[in-house]
C-alpha cells in the first residue's frame, strides 16, 4: 500500500466550489468539501467532519496530519463528529498522538472484533484508509501491527484477496476476558459531572493526580468507541483497577458508578468541592465517606495523589 507522504497541493477557501477536491488533514483528492461556515468536510480516511476556516489554512498544506485524522475518524465512526476550531484541533490531535503502542494493538483487536461480529467470520481491512482507526500515522504501521497479532496467533491472515482478517480463539479470549477480581492494573475510572464548572477540577486536579501516582485515568467522554455509553460505562467500570468519583454537582449517574464499583469490590476514592459537602448536599447513603473536600484544582491535585498513595499503591 502506498505511503501517504509529502506536500500537498495547497487549498484555498475559492476552490471549495468543486464538490470533490483534496481533503485538508490527510491529502485524499476524493474528499468532499462544502464552502459553508464552518467548512464540512466527507473524507474515506478521516470520516465526516466540520472545520472552521482558520483550522482550515493552519493545516492545509505540507505534511499530513494523521493524529487530527485519527480524531476525527473516530468521532465519525462513533457518530458524533468533531469540529475542529482554534481552540481544541490541537487537543484532539495531541491525545491521538499520546496513544501508546500498547493500545494501538488492543484497539485493533477490538475492531477486528466489532467488525467481524462473530468468531469465525473476518473483517476485511483498507489499510490504506482505515490506519486512523488506531492512530497509526500510515498504512504501514497498521499492516505491521497487523502481522505482530498475527505471530502472537491473535488472529489469522485473510486466506484469500476477497476475505478478512479474522480473531482467533486466542484473540477473542484477549477481547473478552473472564473477569478479574481487581480490574486491569493502572487503570483509573473517573466519574464526575462533566461540565464547564467541573473542567478545572479534572484538567488541573484529577488527571494530573492520577497520572502522578503513575495510573492511566479513563473518562467515558474523551473515549474514543461505537457502543452505548451505558454500556461502556459498564465495561470500562469492570476493567478499572480502581475509581476516583467526584460528587460535585450531586449528579445521580456518579452515585450509580460509584456503587456498581464497590458491588465488583473496586477500590473508590470520594471526592466533592467543599462547598457542597458544608452545605450537606451528599446523599445521606455516601455523606459517612470520608471525601476530599476540595476548594479548588491544585488542592484537589495534591490530596488525591497522596489518598492514592495511601491506598492503591499499598494495595499493589
Amino acid at each position: 500500500m502506498p505511503r501517504i507522504r509529502g506536500p500537498r497541493n495547497l487549498i484555498s477557501m475559492d476552490e471549495l466550489s468543486d464538490p470533490t477536491t483534496t481533503c485538508p488533514l490527510c491529502g485524499n483528492r476524493d474528499a468532499r468539501l462544502k464552502r459553508t461556515s464552518p467548512v464540512a468536510v466527507a473524507c474515506e480516511r478521516c470520516g465526516e467532519f466540520t472545520i472552521t476556516e482558520a483550522v482550515f489554512s493552519a493545516v492545509t498544506g505540507g505534511q499530513p496530519r494523521p493524529y487530527l485524522s485519527a480524531a476525527t475518524r473516530k468521532a465519525s465512526e462513533s457518530g458524533q463528529p468533531l469540529s475542529l476550531e482554534s481552540g481544541n484541533w490541537q487537543k484532539h490531535e495531541a491525545r491521538q498522538r499520546s496513544i501508546r503502542v500498547s493500545e494501538k494493538l488492543n484497539d485493533l483487536l477490538r475492531l477486528i472484533a466489532d467488525g467481524s461480529g462473530a468468531p469465525g467470520r473476518g473483517w476485511k481491512i483498507k489499510p490504506v484508509f482505515d490506519y486512523p482507526l488506531i492512530a497509526a500515522v500510515d498504512s504501514l504501521e497498521l499492516q505491521f501491527y497487523l502481522g505482530e497479532l498475527d505471530k502472537l496467533g491473535l488472529v489469522s491472515a485473510p486466506p484469500a484477496a476477497n476475505a478478512g482478517w479474522a480473531l482467533t480463539v486466542r484473540g477473542w479470549e484477549r477481547v473478552q476476558p473472564l473477569p478479574r477480581p481487581g480490574g486491569i492494573p493502572g487503570r483509573c475510572f473517573v466519574a464526575m459531572w462533566f461540565s464547564d464548572v467541573t473542567r478545572g477540577a479534572y484538567e488541573s486536579g484529577i488527571e494530573p493526580a492520577v497520572k502522578d501516582a503513575g495510573f492511566t485515568p479513563i473518562r467515558i467522554d474523551q473515549k474514543e468507541h461505537n457502543n452505548e455509553i451505558p454500556d461502556e460505562i459498564i465495561a470500562e467500570i469492570r476493567d478499572c483497577e480502581f475509581m476516583v468519583a467526584d460528587f460535585t454537582g450531586q449528579r445521580a449517574g456518579v452515585y450509580y458508578e460509584a456503587g456498581f464499583a464497590m458491588g465488583l469490590g473496586r477500590k473508590v476514592i470520594w471526592c466533592c468541592r467543599k462547598d457542597e459537602i458544608d452545605s450537606g448536599l451528599l446523599h445521606f447513603d455516601t455523606n459517612h465517606k470520608n471525601h476530599i473536600a476540595w476548594t479548588a484544582p491544585a488542592e484537589l491535585r495534591e490530596r488525591l495523589y497522596r489518598r492514592i498513595r495511601a491506598t492503591i499503591l499499598e494495595l499493589g
